[in-house]
């Protein structure tokens, strides 16, 4: 079996300031290529930021042309790339994980499980496309949407390698949710990729520590504090895990 990499951008944003935030991911991007990530997953809402009374404002199409740097950097290195973004979707503003993929096909996964407070700004969607190649097959999920174990059993139903998940996970719950993701893995015997917020947004101080299971439920990497590149990889069976800082001249 070749080398399966996938990496959490542990990335942190500025409130609704969606160019600025564009630009620190395709910087994330480019160090992933660096490291022949195949996959790269970015927190909830990491475009935006996690501002949930902005989402009708930042809301933004499928095909937004500012959208088209992510299509063109999948293509360009072979790369799987899923991020965060209020998307409007007909007359409904969903919660969005979207995915760039390397053949230039877009698809998009609306957070299900919403919270108390999102459900005055977003509607919840109602399925999960699974996306990628033999032994490669991803399902998306949205933060919330961990603790809910049919979401889970689903994905690896319908022949999910990797559960990815883009999340806003505080410390206050972060252990319990962490504590979700290993059981899932060891139940669906399913590897779960998590992306957390490096710095807070929208009022909540996100505990980073963006992390990978096995499919046996056992952690083969943790992240740390701060803007990070957390990759694993997985050969024969086998998982490895590495820790990157990421590299940039400007400061959040």
């Amino acid at each position: 079996m070749s080398v399966w990499s996938i990496a959490a951008a542990q990335s942190g944003s500025r409130p609704g300031e969606i160019e600025w935030n564009i630009e620190r991911h395709l910087a994330f991007v480019r160090q992933a290529a660096e490291h022949q990530v195949d996959l790269l997953l970015f927190p909830e809402l990491s475009i935006t930021g996690y501002e949930l009374a902005l989402a009708s404002q930042l809301a933004m199409s499928i095909d937004d042309v500012r959208l088209n740097a992510f299509a063109e950097a999948a293509t360009e290195y072979r790369m799987s790339i899923v991020t965060g973004v209020p998307l409007q979707d007909g007359d409904k503003i969903r919660l969005c994980a979207l995915a760039f993929l390397p053949d230039g096909t877009r698809l998009a996964y609306f957070k299900r499980n919403l919270v108390e407070a999102e459900k005055p700004f977003f509607h919840p969607g109602q399925s999960v496309p699974v996306f990628g190649y033999q032994h490669h097959h991803v399902a998306m999920a949205v933060c919330a949407d961990i603790s809910v174990e049919d979401y889970a059993r689903d994905a690896a139903h319908r022949g999910a390698n990797l559960y990815a998940t883009s999340v806003l996970l505080s410390e206050k719950g972060y252990h319990k949710d962490c504590e979700y993701l290993a059981r899932w893995s060891r139940k669906f015997n399913i590897a779960v990729l998590m992306a957390n917020h490096a710095l807070p947004t929208g009022g909540f101080d996100s505990a980073g520590k963006s992390a990978v299971w096995d499919e046996n439920g056992r952690q083969v990497i943790a992240g740390g504090r701060g803007e990070q590149l957390v990759i694993a990889r997985r050969q024969d069976s086998k998982w490895q895990g590495e820790v990157h800082d990421l590299r940039t001249a400007t400061a959040l």
